[in-house]
């Protein structure tokens, strides 16, 4: 019997799989796999979970090297229930010949329309008005001026599957998209309707910003003050990748001092986010729970794509999304 463990994390109040029965199904119906729920209070896999299952679909919870450690690991394939795994130690895994795979193409468009989603708030200044009607404030609306879009830039860093979905779906609200990504050249980026610029030059010349870029040692806290003070006083940063490619501090210092207008974060340096956090006391910076882009096709989709990673390891097909290769 092949024994799969999910994280905890992935039911909802009612104990039921966020990411609806679909999905979750293709591992029920199978007469060779049974399944578990892990608890949801975990944070970080140990080795009796690894000596325990097979194979594990994981959504929060870190793996370090130390989780296999033991010689009675017997896990095969980590199956990471979203596009990032910076929090799996994938150096450590491919040493245990365990498999890591991840759901680049569910969070695609959903990613994208999230970062479409923050600029469209910032720039019409959303959440503002809204305080203003729930707060009897209906005239001073002249005050909160929204931005307008077709004479603008747009600045993308990191063109993955991601930031080319977005760079895509932006072309008819921007005059201009300029893109970093010192691993596309300039044609790559040519070919999907943006200008390839260095890293502080974007900084410079862009209206919006969107962070769409994977976490290591190059991108970990590059996001400073340099950045900082290249921004237009009159622009917006947005961050739908990883918390730590931000360096917070110069973050709260920026907004602070006014030096940008203002930011929209999905996700932060430590989530979830400390309830005295500097960040809480701007009005202009959107907060989001880790979540922006979840929506049941969302998660319908990252279900069905992780959960068939791990059918296609115990069928010995081939595994489309290993990255630990």
């Amino acid at each position: 019997m092949f024994k799969v463990g999910i994280s905890g994390d992935l039911l909802n109040s009612n104990d039921e799989p966020c990411f609806g029965m679909e999905p979750f199904n293709l591992l029920k119906k199978r007469d060779d796999i049974e399944v578990s729920w892990m608890d949801k209070s975990i944070i970080e896999l140990d080795t009796e979970m690894t000596s325990q299952f097979d194979a594990i679909l994981l959504n929060l919870p870190k793996a370090t090297s130390a989780c296999v450690s033991n010689s009675n690991c017997k896990l095969k394939i980590i199956s990471r229930f979203g596009v990032g795994f910076d929090s799996v130690d994938i150096e450590a895994m491919k040493k245990k010949n365990i498999v890591v795979t991840n759901t680049p193409n569910a969070v695609r468009r959903p990613v994208a329309v999230a970062a479409l989603t923050m600029i469209f708030a910032a720039a019409g200044k959303l959440l503002q008005k809204d305080n203003l009607v729930r707060n009897g404030n209906w005239n001073d609306r002249t005050n909160y001026m929204g931005l307008g879009l077709t004479r603008k830039t747009l600045g993308v860093i990191g063109v993955g599957n991601i930031g080319a979905e977005t760079i895509g779906l932006s072309k008819p609200f921007f005059k201009n998209i300029l893109a970093y990504d010192p691993f596309k050249s300039e044609k790559q980026i040519s070919e999907i309707g943006a200008i390839k610029v260095d890293f502080l030059e974007l900084a410079l010349r862009s209206d919006f910003i969107v962070i769409l870029c994977n976490l290591n040692n190059n991108t970990r806290g590059m996001i400073k003050n340099d950045f900082f003070f290249k921004m237009k006083k009159s622009a917006y940063i947005f961050n739908l990748s990883r918390g730590p490619v931000i360096n917070e501090k110069h973050m709260e210092n920026a907004l602070e001092h006014r030096e940008i207008a203002g930011a929209g974060l999905d996700v932060t340096e430590k989530e979830p986010l400390s309830t005295d956090s500097k960040l809480l006391n701007h009005e202009n910076v959107i907060l989001t729970p880790h979540a922006l882009c979840w929506t049941d096709e969302c998660f319908n989709d990252i279900a069905t794509e992780a959960i068939t990673s791990i059918i296609n390891y115990i069928d010995k097909k081939p595994i489309l999304n290993q990255v630990n290769i």
